[in-house]
């Protein structure tokens, strides 16, 4: 299936609450993993990071770091538990500042530098439910800056999102999902999230939502609460509304 640009407008939102799909209220995406590859970025900001503090990673550094807000990933990076708060927020500033930065171009001189890139049949998948007229929303664990800097350097849009910074619990707590369901206007139960971590999923499918699990760089397993795909290039607006509810 070859992906389709969404209209440069950005897309109208509906009244809260309807969806012309029946069964489909809205649909909830991940960022990172789901809807943007960005895991080459992410690796070179942390490696840069490990060097500005003259840290050490450790073996398997990655894999403890996919699904977790910013705050949770620099303390692991750190290793010795909980951070002051200066600390944390002073560590991820800098992946903000510098993630803003390497989008905005500075590094554009650097041939090696990693690019933030569609996941495969997103960009499409986003156009459709758009032109359809079903709600979307962005739900990361991302911080507001940097979610936003995303956004206008791919030409993102959605009906609405919730930044990681904009939540009192992260991913795997369920709130930044039931906040998102809450400002569409829309019951939870009605929609469909797209997650790609264990840690993502965990949280759409706390949030009551009927999950849609795209594994990107963690093997997730299908369950009777979630469906699994290998990309989005294998999903429609009527395959996401057909998705079963969870037991």
């Amino acid at each position: 299936m070859s992906e389709r640009a969404p209209s440069a407008d950005p897309p109208t939102a509906p009244a809260r609450g309807l969806s012309p799909v029946p069964g489909l209220a809205a649909v909830l995406f991940d960022l990172d993993g789901t809807l943007i590859d960005s895991e080459p970025q992410w690796r070179a900001l942390y490696r840069g990071l490990a060097d500005h503090l003259g840290a050490t990673l450790a073996p398997g550094w990655w894999s403890q770091l996919v699904g977790r807000s910013l705050g949770d990933s620099v303390e692991v990076l750190a290793g010795r538990g909980p951070l002051p708060d200066e600390v944390r927020e002073e560590r991820v500033r800098w992946l903000v500042d510098h993630g803003i930065e390497r989008l905005r171009g500075r590094d554009a001189d650097d041939a090696q530098a990693p690019s933030v890139t569609w996941r495969p049949g997103a960009r499409r998948l986003l156009g459709e439910l758009h032109a359809a007229g079903v709600p979307t929303a962005v739900v990361t664990a991302t911080p507001r800056r940097l979610l936003d800097a995303v956004a206008d350097h791919l030409g993102l849009t959605s009906t609405t999102s919730v930044a990681g910074d904009e939540v009192a619990r992260p991913k795997p707590d369920p709130e930044s999902y039931l906040a998102a369901a809450a400002l569409l206007g829309v019951d939870i139960a009605d929609c469909v999230a797209a997650e790609d971590s264990p840690t993502g999923v965990a949280a759409a499918e706390a949030s009551g939502a009927r999950v849609l699990a795209v594994p990107h760089t963690v093997a997730l397993a299908g369950t009777p609460q979630r469906t699994v795909v290998a990309s989005l290039a294998e999903v429609g607006v009527e395959d996401l509304a057909a998705l079963p509810a969870g037991s």
